[in-house]
């Protein structure tokens, strides 16, 4: 409950104001991560079925598959990075002193 810009809880101890938006921005980069789910299960099957002889096909399989890993772990740092900034911003939020 919100009166007088003051939230209202049991005990009186200073809560973090999270604004709506911080919730927003930090779902949009999980839902940044998980959009390669789907690609990461297909490479680890690829790489995962050892039993097939190594030919000109597999390897430039392998060769595609790496270029996607790239791709994914430059994307995965950089969202990192950013979801942590983020947070770490959540953290450092102004506390909000409790009135009864």
């Amino acid at each position: 409950m919100k009166v007088n810009d003051n939230v209202l809880l049991k005990n009186s101890e200073p809560i973090k104001e999270v604004t709506y938006h911080d919730i927003y921005v930090v779902k949009d980069y999980l839902k940044q991560l998980a959009s390669w789910k789907e690609s990461l299960c297909l490479m680890k099957n690829f790489f995962d079925n050892q039993a097939i002889p190594l030919n000109k096909k597999i390897m430039r399989e392998f060769h595609a598959q790496a270029r996607v890993f790239n791709i994914f772990y430059a994307n995965f740092v950089m969202s990192m990075d950013t979801l942590e900034k983020k947070v770490e911003k959540l953290v450092e939020k102004e506390k909000v002193r409790l009135d009864k």
